[in-house]
């Protein structure tokens, strides 16, 4: 019953509970990737030659999954911008007509 109430009280209670839902969830993967940046970090201070390249490579992933979590924008955004755009109007082209 999902969307039930549109309006009022009851409306606002559930919109509450489910962004303190989306909250707590962006919050457990944000504690994984800060979990697995630690381990990374330790792999980098203390391992092999080879463990330490395989894990500065890692760190770039794990940078970029941390930024997007937190809103940083890393110059991109315009680029990505055009290319969902220009996806976006070539299946509105090649949209079967009803």
């Amino acid at each position: 019953m999902k969307g039930f109430w549109t309006c009022g009280p009851f409306k606002e209670m559930e919109d509450r509970r489910e962004n303190m839902a989306y909250r707590m969830e962006q919050m457990e993967i944000f504690l994984k990737v800060i979990e697995e940046d630690k381990n990374n970090q330790e792999i980098i201070a203390s391992g092999s030659f080879d463990e330490k390249m395989i894990a500065s490579l890692i760190q770039l992933d794990i940078d970029k999954r941390m930024a997007i979590l937190l809103g940083v924008p890393d110059g991109n955004e315009k680029t990505n911008d055009e290319i969902s755009r220009e996806t976006l109007l070539e299946l509105i082209r090649k949209r079967p007509e009803n």
